[in-house]
C-alpha cells in the first residue's frame, strides 16, 4: 500500500522544524485540559516559548494549526500500522494473538492523546481535511487486517468472514472510541483498567468473528508477538 500524498509542506530548516514541534506538542498539551475552540493562541503559544507573531508567520489561522495536528498523528498511526500489523510479523501466530495485541497498542495511544483525538472526532464530522485522513487511517488498518485475516480465513466462523473483518473493525474502534474518548457520556464507568478493557475489547471482536481461541494480552511495554 502506497503512502498518500502529505496535505501540507513541512519546513525544511532544522530551527522551523524544531520551532514547528514545539508548537504542535504545546498545542495537544492545552488540548489535554480544554477543547479546541476554548483553547487560545495566546496559551499555546507561550506553552511552545513562540510569539502568536511567529505563528502566523507559519500558519495562515488556528485551524491551519488543527491540520498540522491531523497530518502529524496521521503520519505517525500511519507507521506505527504498517509496523504492527506487518504479515512478516505475524508468520505463523493465530488472528487471536494479532487483534490482541492491536487492542494492546491502541488503548494507551487513545488514552494517552485523548485531548487531540477528541477534538480531531468531533472536528472530523464538519472538516472535510480530517475527514480524509479518518477515512485513509482506518482504510489502512483494515486493509492490513483484511490480508491477515484471510490469511487465516480456516480460523474464523462467521459465515462471511470478509464482511465480519470489516463489520466487526468499525465495531472495535467505536468501542474503543465511546470508552476512552468519550466516556463521560454513559451512566457509568465500566470499572475496568486500561489492560482489561483491551483484553474485553479483543474478545468482543474475536467473538464476532466467531473465534473462540483464548485471548492473552502482552504487556504494554511489549510490542512483540507472544
Amino acid at each position: 500500500m502506497s503512502a498518500p500524498a502529505p496535505r501540507f509542506h513541512p519546513p525544511q530548516q532544522s530551527r522551523s522544524v524544531e520551532t514547528l514541534g514545539r508548537i504542535l506538542d504545546a498545542a495537544e498539551r492545552v488540548l489535554e485540559e480544554k477543547s479546541f475552540s476554548e483553547a487560545t493562541l495566546a496559551e499555546i503559544m507561550e506553552r511552545a516559548g513562540v510569539t502568536v507573531g511567529a505563528f502566523y508567520r507559519r500558519f495562515p489561522d488556528k485551524d491551519a494549526l488543527l491540520h498540522h495536528l491531523d497530518e502529524r498523528f496521521f503520519a505517525q498511526m500511519r507507521d506505527l500500522a504498517d509496523e504492527l500489523l506487518s504479515p512478516a510479523r505475524w508468520d505463523g501466530a493465530p488472528l487471536s494473538r494479532v487483534i490482541a495485541q492491536l487492542a494492546a497498542v491502541a488503548v494507551p495511544v487513545y488514552r494517552h492523546r485523548r485531548g487531540l483525538l477528541r477534538t480531531l472526532f468531533i472536528r472530523a464530522r464538519s472538516d472535510t481535511k480530517i475527514q480524509e485522513s479518518s477515512r485513509e487511517l482506518h482504510g489502512r488498518l483494515l486493509e492490513h487486517l483484511r490480508v491477515l485475516a484471510e490469511a487465516r480465513r480456516e480460523e474464523i466462523g462467521h459465515p462471511n468472514p470478509v464482511a465480519a473483518v470489516a463489520l466487526g473493525f468499525r465495531l472495535f474502534m467505536g468501542g474503543l472510541r465511546e470508552c476512552v474518548i468519550f466516556g463521560e457520556v454513559w451512566p457509568s464507568d465500566t470499572g475496568l483498567t486500561d489492560e482489561e478493557f483491551a483484553h474485553e475489547l479483543a474478545r468482543a471482536y474475536l467473538g464476532y468473528l466467531g473465534i473462540t481461541t483464548p485471548v492473552h494480552i502482552p504487556r504494554h511495554d511489549s510490542d512483540q508477538p507472544s
